[in-house]
């Protein structure tokens, strides 16, 4: 066995995997300079009213690609209309400063970039074109605020943020104008704290964006919001549906404050609206007079767990995290890194138990989390998440610089910077060489002492690009076996799973025990995008979950898709060069494969001679036994030579060539997508029927296998390769 670790194998693929598990959700919000906005003291506008509402609308891309905030304007505005129909005459104010895009397709908004202007039954009304504001900074969010409060007083106030989310270290927002600027945690609070808003509470704020439903999130609202409301996962597009709206023209529940109510209707049509899809989505009312208490006891337990235990627990939320509900990219080392809190806590448990303090966690957890909603998971998510960084993040240094400046939890931040330190340490796995047998299997031993390390083995498939050494990850099998020697076994499959009759470059981002989760990159309607398949009891065959942009950008997605009749996906199979490889591994199998004919081709001769011997033949005779068997060693370990490399190194998968199968002898170098990889053939999808998966066939001729590894610090790993020989080249 070599005695040098190895890191990846394969870099680009390794920077490419990465990308694609970063989802298009942001790693950090940059702090712009402050713009030195004077914020000024407003004089009231509008009679004074029961309810004010405050959305603080940064279009970016989703307006300016999608039109996704005028479609929200146009449902408020609908449900002016409704409620008017209905003879409902709310008492109620509808304000929103509209920038951040550098397109709107809403009307009013022809040629002028940047406006405030309220809604009513007419429609919008108000409307002040003002110069171009960076909705990114503190300031420009103070500014709404106080224009909201004195312009438009009320007896209840709410406040909607309406953008991307990237969670606690990516916060909110991200406009167009500013390089994609948004706002952190630390900025967030500070336009609060710094606005007509300071010495009270919103009756609730609301984030019409991703993955803001977390912990850090609650803590940064605590004495700012008597509720939030927030989504801990991905938004789709559509966001929030602003039907709800209508529940303010009815007379709210008596035993029920007004935030409490606004935040449940706000769940439940979220719930209506998206029950019929496959996409997994969640929504959460947080009752904020309850956050106290549950920090508090996750402080206390948090800060409790020894120094010495530390080490092993790291270890195990380590081993754990595939384990865990997780949410966005759903993979360690994809950004946002956001798990299940009450998950959290269980993997904490296993090495120091606290039933007393979990329990109390549980408790407080639910009345915390008063209302939620969620589709589309294994199990049943607590409503909030929490921070967890991993160690294949490349951004992980500057994540824990954000991190801190959330304020939160002091004992669990200093846990993540112990975590992140064990991430960081110098690591590796060290393995020996990989064989291909005739039995249809590839080998590789592990250093046993490795063993309890390796978190994730795969099956790597790598199929070349013509001649110049580039190479692309077809697929990757999880059913290895690793013995506790260090031995890691796994026979090629003659087929795999695919679309159109194209397989899939599947990369598990989940395994728990009744449910798996893969990610593939492809092409969908030219943009790349991550698809999210899940395999449980119920669709043993997969299931297309969802399409989500992919991709390290400074934006969070608030984009989820799902394929629908016309839609247009091509397969993307990550990309390498691996020009030494080849060589290497080719000459070994051949090296091995002719070993062994002639090995067993001798030892047939040897006893087919002494055969001869021990049945008296004459000299003559023996001679001849002695030259045939020559001759027939010489033909037979040409034959099995020959027989033996196609069976060991070129039809492991053991399928030949079909019309829809996979073959590489279709492969040409035109079809590179960036430097990072390969494209299939687009497909059109045409029916219903046709977004179901399949398996794909596969021919074993021309690949490379070997063995994907992640160890318990997230970190992946491609160990050597074996060459697969094509049976018409003649070598």
């Amino acid at each position: 066995m070599d005695e040098k670790r190895k890191r990846v194998t394969a870099p680009r693929i390794a920077a490419a995997l990465s990308a694609l598990l970063a989802g298009a959700a942001l790693y950090t919000v940059s702090g712009s300079e402050r713009q030195g906005i004077q914020v000024k003291e407003y004089t009231e506008a509008a009679e004074a009213a029961d309810s004010t509402i405050m959305v603080y609308m940064n279009g970016s891309d989703l307006e300016g690609d999608y039109g996704a905030a005028t479609a929200d304007l146009w449902e408020m505005m609908d449900a002016f209309k409704v409620m008017e129909q209905e003879g409902k005459s709310p008492s109620l104010h509808v304000v929103v400063e509209a920038g951040g895009s550098t397109r709107w397709e809403l009307d009013e908004m022809d040629g002028v970039p940047y406006a405030r202007f309220s809604l009513t039954e007419d429609g919008i009304s108000s409307m002040e074109p003002m110069e171009i504001r960076n909705m990114g900074d503190a300031d420009t969010l103070t500014d709404f605020i106080n224009y909201g409060v004195q312009s438009y007083p009320a007896n209840h106030y709410g406040l909607i943020l309406w953008n991307h989310g990237g969670g606690p270290v990516g916060g909110y927002g991200s406009d167009s104008h500013f390089d994609g600027d948004g706002l952190s945690l630390e900025e967030i609070r500070e336009a609060l704290d710094h606005s007509v808003m300071a010495d009270k509470e919103f009756d609730f704020v609301a984030f019409d964006a991703c993955l803001m439903g977390s912990v850090e999130i609650a803590d940064c609202m605590e004495g700012r919001a008597g509720y939030v409301i927030a989504s801990p996962e991905l938004e789709p597009q559509d966001g929030y549906d602003y039907s709800w709206m209508t529940a303010l023209g009815d007379s709210l529940p008596s035993d029920m404050e007004w935030g409490e109510a606004v935040g449940r209707s706000m769940v439940e049509t979220y719930n209506a609206y998206y029950a019929s899809g496959t996409a997994p989505v969640a929504m959460s009312l947080l009752d904020m007079k309850e956050y106290p208490a549950f920090h508090e006891v996750f402080h206390q337990y948090v800060d409790g767990i020894p120094q010495e235990l530390r080490e092993e627990l790291y270890r195990e939320l380590g081993k754990d995290r595939m384990k865990m509900l997780a949410f966005g990219s759903r993979q360690a080392g994809g950004s946002p890194e956001l798990v299940d809190v009450l998950e959290f806590l269980d993997a904490c448990q296993s090495v120091y138990p606290d039933e007393s303090a979990l329990q109390t966690l549980k408790e407080g957890m639910g009345k915390l989390v008063t209302d939620q909603w969620a589709k589309g998971y294994p199990g049943n998510p607590s409503g909030l998440t929490i921070y967890l960084p991993s160690g294949s993040n490349p951004y992980l240094s500057e994540d824990l610089e954000t991190y801190d400046t959330t304020g939160f939890c002091s004992a669990y931040r200093q846990l993540t910077d112990g975590y992140a330190a064990y991430l960081a340490r110098e690591s590796g796995v060290e393995w020996g060489n990989i064989n291909a047998h005739k039995d249809g299997t590839v080998e590789i031993s592990i250093a046993p002492e490795d063993v309890s390390d390796v978190t994730g083995a795969y099956l790597a498939v790598f199929c070349p690009v013509g001649d110049d050494g580039n190479y692309y990850l077809l697929c990757t099998d999880s059913d290895v076996d690793i013995g506790v020697d260090g031995t890691l076994r796994a026979a090629p499959e003659n087929s795999y799973m695919g679309m159109k009759g194209q397989v899939l470059c599947l990369i598990e981002t989940m395994n728990l025990d009744a449910y798996t989760e893969y990610m593939a990159p492809v092409l969908y309607n030219g943009e790349l995008c991550t698809m999210r398949i899940g395999f449980d009891e119920e669709h043993e065959d997969g299931q297309i979950l969802s399409m989500t942009p992919a991709g390290q950008t400074s934006e969070a997605a608030k984009q989820i898709y799902e394929l629908k009749e016309g839609d247009r996906v091509t397969p993307l199979y990550l990309l390498e060069h691996m020009e030494d490889v080849e060589e290497e591994a080719v000459d070994e199998a051949k090296d091995e494969a002719n070993d062994e004919a002639k090995d067993e081709a001798n030892d047939e001769a040897k006893n087919e001679a002494k055969d001869g011997i021990k049945d008296g033949t004459q000299n003559g005779a023996k001679d001849e036994t002695i030259d045939g068997a020559k001759d027939e060693t010489k033909d037979e370990a040409g034959d099995e030579t020959k027989d033996e490399i196609r069976d060991e190194t070129g039809n492991t998968a053991g399928s030949s060539h079909g019309e829809t199968g996979h073959n590489p002898d279709q492969i040409t170098e035109d079809r590179y997508y960036t430097d990072s990889y390969y494209m299939g053939t687009e497909f059109y999808i045409e029916e219903p029927d046709d977004m179901l998966l399949e398996t794909v066939p596969v021919s074993g001729d021309g690949y490379f296998y070997g063995f994907m590894l992640m160890d318990v610090r997230q970190n992946i790993y491609y160990t050597d390769f074996t060459g697969i020989e094509t049976e018409d080249t003649g070598s």
